[in-house]
């Protein structure tokens, strides 16, 4: 029975259970084992603030994810026996330009309520660039940012979401989302927002929106585009205090406020979906078939 073109595309070469096991488990190992530079930086980071520059710490940092997005894309490949495209279009064929036009939509609507919230509250707000900090962070999110956004939501939503979709959906849609936020559970501003069960709503909503719209979609190209624009614009726009991943940014925030951070992101978000049809011709309403 056919689910759903994207979701379906888990069914293409092998799809037994003890595989996903098996690659959860060798992801999981190039993970930690891609984390070890990264994991030395922060703690010499923490110890000596002035020990490294910040662009190292997180070029450090992210390598973690790249190993694991290598692994990934190899095991599909060789151990699913399909192609790893599929985790983006159930085609293997992706349209790269719709990921770019999918960013930039998202980057310009984070830029409109930015300066409505900056024009409400300037005094939240500090000019913090450093052009020897922040040129180098500028190659580091061209490079490196991309892979880490990229293995976020290819194996979150490509890779589980497919996966646990093809044997029910909405499990596939909830458990993705719910591992998403616990993921995130050890990220340093969890401390700064004060409540573990506030953070994760928003973690965990942010996941159900990305599986949502990739279900709808039929494709992760949207999900990328936004996942890629929104780590850019946090890591070189607007930064701000406790943020688990060091970064050198035009403006900082002079406090961590999680309310108003996760107003924005809903502001942000319907902006986004309002425009979206027009922009990346995202049908929310699935048209009628003859």
């Amino acid at each position: 029975m056919q689910i759903n073109p994207f979701i379906d595309a888990a069914r293409q070469g092998r799809n037994e259970f003890g595989v996903y096991v098996a690659v959860f488990i060798l992801v999981f190992i190039a993970n930690l084992l891609g984390s070890i530079p990264g994991a030395w930086a922060m703690v010499t980071w923490k110890d000596d603030p002035q020990a490294l520059p910040v662009y190292l710490i997180t070029s450090l940092m992210l390598l973690g994810f790249v190993a694991s997005l290598v692994v990934l894309w190899l095991c599909v490949k060789h151990l699913h026996k399909r192609n790893p495209l599929m985790m983006i279009s159930p085609s293997g064929v992706v349209n790269w330009p719709r990921i770019l036009k999918s960013a930039g939509l998202w980057m310009v609507c984070s830029a409109v309520v930015e300066t409505a919230t900056y024009l409400l509250f300037p005094d939240k707000y500090q000019f913090s660039l450093n052009l020897k900090d922040f040129l180098p962070s500028l190659v580091v999110a061209i490079v490196l940012l991309p892979l880490q956004t990229s293995f976020e939501e290819l194996f979150f939503r490509g890779y589980l979401l497919q996966g646990i979709g093809s044997w029910n959906l909405w499990a596939g849609i909830i458990i993705t989302s719910v591992v998403f936020g616990l993921a995130h559970s050890f990220n340093d501003e969890i401390e700064a927002v004060g409540s573990l069960g506030l953070a994760m709503v928003y973690y965990i909503g942010v996941g159900l929106f990305f599986a949502l719209l990739g279900v709808i979609d039929k494709s992760l190209e949207l999900p990328l585009g936004i996942h890629l624009a929104n780590n850019v614009y946090a890591f070189l726009l607007v930064g701000y205090p406790s943020s688990s991943v060091p970064s050198s940014t035009i403006w900082m925030t002079t406090e961590l406020n999680f309310p108003l951070m996760v107003t924005q992101w809903v502001v942000v978000m319907a902006l986004y979906l309002l425009l979206a049809k027009k922009v990346v011709g995202l049908q929310l309403i699935a048209k009628p078939t003859s």
